[in-house]
């Protein structure tokens, strides 16, 4: 039988998909390959699906995958059915075990050259031909069934009762927000009250400790097991829901007895992609219009897209100034992406509702908005509104900066350095601004620049500067700050001296020995610029380090 491989991506220009391709897309969990003749699945194209009634003539198949509603895998007239089948074109036959293990009817189903499944006992046929219909326009080689469903809003708790079934214990899917999109609900499996409280409000409770394991999962390649976060909670297992790179949700489960094992983690990783499957085709209207949205704000910003396409894509007429609002979480915390991934949703409806003409595109470092028009006043009020919404609704704290104004989208790569200059120093500094702009930031900015370019080219540093801080380090002095005092008292001894809690004189002494030990010409403006520049970039807040009189 072919084994469980990636489909090969190379030029495919057969019509329909083929039947590994679709059975990747949905995954093992939902059906599972009984038997397959040589090159079933690899070479069989399919092109649709047909739910097929014991009682009725069963209608022609070519590239068709058939449903046995209702059949037994093992009395004799499936297996005449399964043959009938195969001489009707058909690709693939679907049947439920109900507790028997299909052998002769698999063994058949080869012989006459048809691929075998089977899905779970408890799964809806409607949606097992939705998943399948789902696969094969996901692959552009769909064609409804007759009769065939479109979403109906349950497939996902099909899929969580399957996951429970296959992992052995409750399970819940949810998206970005913590909103609980389904659960399970197989009998004789634990709960405990948080699950309880979640599924009752269709929402899980937030708790502080709860963003970390969030970020945490949606960083993760895989599954995480998750501790307790209080004495009455079970422990639990994770897994993100992502579409390539976009993340989607999280499913969750409560481990039982038995930890999961190794086929239980490869389920709940085909869960998930069967779920992002589910969660893209649910997407309404509007939704995919702000994914559209999305992607050419995108191209903008990584400066792949023209001009005048960005502007068509956007909907915006000839000469539309724009700004550009960058968000990003403080940069002390270490998990940015997965918190960006988890604004980016509310930050877009948001968005939507109070502008609709904004565009909303995330990144790995921060969620990016381009205003059309509207006066800076309005653009900094809805950006501080944007802050409070991400807050109150998922309990993050973010900053936000507000690039220049431009009619120029070719420039839109330049607003977006902007914005990432400005979030660069207003998230390192808990004191700066919650929403800022360059005139905010500038002078910081700057002093940031600077800090690159001494970095990429160390030959630039005055040695009399790296000399003294040597020095301070080495033998406890603290000529370093009070060079730095003095300079940023503006030359006066009595004002660096009282910062620094230290004598006039003991201010005098320091600078004069600094002047001799490590050749500081502290006399000409230039000099005083050059090494007040470094010094601040290399030495704490002088209030902080009042050092020892050498």
């Amino acid at each position: 039988m072919d084994s469980w491989i990636s489909p090969n991506l190379g030029e495919d220009t057969e019509p329909g998909a083929s039947l590994r391709s679709v059975l990747e897309s949905v995954g093992p969990v939902m059906l599972t390959v009984l038997d397959a003749p040589p090159g079933g699945l690899r070479k069989r194209r399919v092109l649709r699906t047909v739910i097929h009634d014991a009682a009725d003539p069963l209608p022609d198949g070519t590239g068709s995958v058939l449903l046995l509603v209702g059949a037994d895998a093992e009395a004799p007239e499936t297996v005449a059915t399964v043959r009938e089948a195969a001489g009707a074109g058909y690709v693939a036959a679907v049947v439920k075990l109900r507790g028997g293990n299909g052998r002769v009817l698999a063994r058949a189903a080869r012989e006459a050259g048809v691929t075998l499944l089977s899905t779970p006992d408890d799964a809806a046929w409607r949606q097992v031909d939705a998943l399948l219909s789902s696969a094969l326009g996901a692959s552009g080689a769909g064609e409804r069934s007759p009769g065939a469903n479109t979403a109906s809003g349950d497939e996902l708790f099909t899929l969580a009762n399957a996951l429970a079934g296959a992992v052995g214990g409750p399970v819940v899917i949810e998206d970005l927000e913590q909103h609980v999109l389904a659960y399970s609900t197989l009998p004789g499996q634990p709960i405990d009250e948080f699950r309880r409280r979640g599924i009752l409000d269709r929402r899980v409770p937030v708790l502080a400790e709860q963003v970390r394991q969030y970020r945490e999962v949606l960083n993760a390649p895989g599954m995480l097991r998750m501790p307790p976060l209080g004495d009455e909670e079970l422990p639990r297992a994770a897994v993100a829901i992502r579409a390539g790179d976009l993340p989607l949700g999280t499913i969750w489960v409560i481990e039982g007895q038995s930890p999961i094992d190794a086929a239980g983690e490869r389920a709940l990783a085909d869960g998930a992609r069967l779920a992002a499957l589910h969660m893209l085709r649910r997407r309404s209207g509007p939704e995919i219009e702000l994914q559209a949205r999305e992607q050419a704000l995108r191209g903008a910003l990584e400066g792949a897209a023209s001009e005048a396409d960005t502007r068509t894509r956007l909907g915006l007429s000839e000469g539309t100034s724009v700004t550009l609002v960058g968000l990003a979480p403080p940069a002390a915390d270490s998990d940015t992406a997965a918190l960006t991934a988890r604004a980016g949703a509310a930050v877009a409806r948001h968005w939507s509702a109070v502008q609709p003409e904004a565009a909303v595109a995330s990144t790995a470092r921060a969620v990016y908005v381009l205003v059309p028009e509207g006066a800076d006043g309005a653009v900094r009020r809805l950006a501080a509104q944007t802050l409070t919404v991400v807050e109150r609704v998922l309990g993050l704290r973010m900053r936000a900066a507000l690039s220049r104004a431009s009619a120029d989208l070719g420039q839109i790569p330049l607003l977006r350095a902007e914005a990432d200059d400005i979030l660069r120093v207003i998230a390192a500094d808990p004191r700066a601004p919650a929403v800022a702009d360059l005139a905010d930031a500038h002078a910081r900015v700057l002093l940031a620049h600077v800090a690159d370019e001494l970095a990429r080219l160390p030959r630039l540093r005055h040695p009399g500067i790296d000399a003294m801080l040597a020095h301070d380090r080495d033998h406890g002095t603290a000529y370093a700050v009070s060079v730095t005092a003095w300079l940023d008292a503006v030359g006066s001894f009595g004002d660096a001296a009282r910062r620094l809690h230290v004598h006039p004189n003991t201010m005098k002494y320091r600078l004069r020995r600094a002047r001799e030990l490590f050749g500081l010409d502290l006399d000409d403006a230039d000099d005083r610029l050059s090494c007040w520049i470094q010094l601040r970039l290399a030495t704490t807040p002088p209030e902080e380090s009042p050092g020892r009189t050498p």
